[in-house]
């Protein structure tokens, strides 16, 4: 502990227009601490007293996942921290980050409790007026923000409603489908239509006929080959004397039934007085089972938006974690789906370096950022006939960097400074909020100590994100 000297205290910024009696009364008051290396206040400890850097290195952190995520350094003399509380309301009684000393550091040191009365006495007016200020923002920071977030999570459900209602149509449709084909499946057989001949015919049939559905799950045919291959099998059964040939060859195509098999089936020149009935309960067996198919790939479609909302959100799962980067940018363009391209065609173009290594993370904070990134580049597309929306990852420097790109307007020379400020938006007004850019830069810059910036220019716009690969432990860099 060493004395402290108004003349030194004079030469900061903090101080420097405080007159000789108050820079004696804070010297009274107050002393001179050397830290370090090592630490100086700890993230979640009491807010003590106030502390003034005179000299030395400071390392702002915070905890995340166990380990301490930096978030600035400085040498900067009179930078300080603590006692705010001690002379407003809106102050934290409880240190907000981790300050170590990277060396030898020294400080104006101050009880809490006297240096609120000398700021009271001394600038009562000051005071007030730096309540309202911080309460006003505080209040407009948490308004905005959760009007943000409701805003994120009406686009959000309107996007999920639109790519789950096709497979939840898929599904009903199919379903009603299939009660009918069932029906025809099951009446010929209770009714006796068949003899053991016909039987044995229709159950080596639909065993054939489940196997090429397996097989052929997925197969596109070209409009010409498949009308040839119909003509073919329509042929084959009005030769056989099947009058409703016309309506049952398609069926037969797209499971993957053609003449060979048909002949293979049948060998010989005599046909059974069953045949028609036979190739008619055939059909709708195929119908059936081309129908299973389809709730199937329904249900799987479903199955993957739930997954992906999942992964978009990171429902139950820890919010530091180690997290694949092309992972959660997959999941947030998904969300997406029904939003780009619609009123301006967009082709969408994903290039991830697969030796990407495994991020240690918040990975529901950075699906926000990408969320924010992109709703900008649909917004800046819309008024083009067409565009591109260009995700990148690859791995720089022991960090992630993401590339979003867009051909849409461009990003102003004359604001470019300005669109990560808090509230600054050049949307119509009711359009956004102007904190998504900040929000998300704070996210990167914040939590994850990485950086964010965009390079723009007309019909090319790119916003960069690189992320360390894991927080610096506690003492690296020192």
């Amino acid at each position: 502990m060493q004395q402290c000297l108004p003349e030194e205290l004079k030469a900061l910024f903090l101080f420097e227009s405080l007159t000789d009696e108050q820079l004696a009364q804070l010297c009274h008051a107050g002393h001179i601490e050397v830290f370090g290396p090592g630490p100086v206040i700890t993230e979640g400890d009491p807010v003590t007293p106030l502390r003034v850097l005179i000299d030395g290195e400071l390392v702002l952190s915070k905890r995340a996942g166990g380990r301490e995520l930096e978030i600035d350094r400085t040498s900067q003399p009179g930078v300080y921290f603590g006692a705010r509380s001690a002379f407003s309301p809106v102050g934290h009684d409880r240190n907000r980050f981790s300050v170590r000393a990277t060396r030898p550091s020294r400080f104006f040191v101050m009880p809490a409790d006297e240096f609120g009365a000398f700021v009271k006495t001394q600038f009562p007016m000051a005071v007030h007026l730096i309540d309202g200020l911080a309460e006003t923002a505080e209040k407009q920071h948490r308004v905005a923000d959760e009007r943000d977030r409701m805003l994120a999570l009406g686009q959000l459900s309107a996007g999920l409603t639109h790519e789950l209602n096709n497979p939840v149509a898929a599904v009903a449709r199919a379903a009603t489908d299939l009660r009918g084909r069932l029906d025809a499946l099951t009446v010929p057989l209770m009714d006796s239509e068949f003899d053991s001949a016909a039987l044995t015919f229709l159950a080596a049939a639909q065993a054939d006929v489940v196997a090429k559905v397996a097989a052929t799950s997925g197969r596109r045919l070209s409009a010409m080959l498949a009308s040839d291959l119909e003509d073919e099998v329509c042929e084959w059964l009005s030769s056989q004397g099947i009058a409703d040939a016309w309506d049952m060859a398609p069926t037969f195509v797209e499971v993957g039934l053609d003449c060979d098999w048909l002949e293979q089936l049948l060998p010989g020149d005599d046909r059974p007085d069953w045949l028609p009935r036979a190739m008619t309960w055939l059909r709708h067996r195929a119908e059936a089972e081309l129908l299973t198919h389809q709730l199937n790939d329904a249900a799987q479609r479903i199955s993957g938006l739930v997954g992906d909302v999942k992964q978009y959100t990171q429902l139950n799962s820890a919010p530091f974690q180690f997290a694949e980067v092309g992972a959660l940018l997959t999941s947030t363009l998904r969300m997406f789906a029904g939003r780009i391209g619609a009123g301006t065609p967009a082709e969408v173009i994903t290039d991830f370096d697969p030796s990407v290594p495994e991020l240690l993370c918040y990975p529901a904070e950075l699906n926000q950022v990408w969320t924010r990134i992109i709703e900008n580049a649909i917004a800046a597309m819309r008024p083009f006939d067409s565009g591109t929306l260009t995700v990148r990852s690859r791995f720089e420097d022991d960090a992630v960097r993401i590339e979003i790109s867009d051909t849409g307007s461009g990003i102003p020379a004359d604001v470019r400074g300005r669109i990560f400020d808090p509230f600054f938006t050049t949307r119509p007004l009711g359009e956004g909020t102007g904190l998504g850019l900040h929000l998300a830069r704070q996210i990167v810059v914040n939590r994850h100590g990485g950086e964010l910036f965009a390079v723009s220019q007309p019909r090319h716009t790119t916003f960069v994100v690189r992320l360390p690969l894991r927080p610096a432990p506690e003492g690296e860099g020192s």
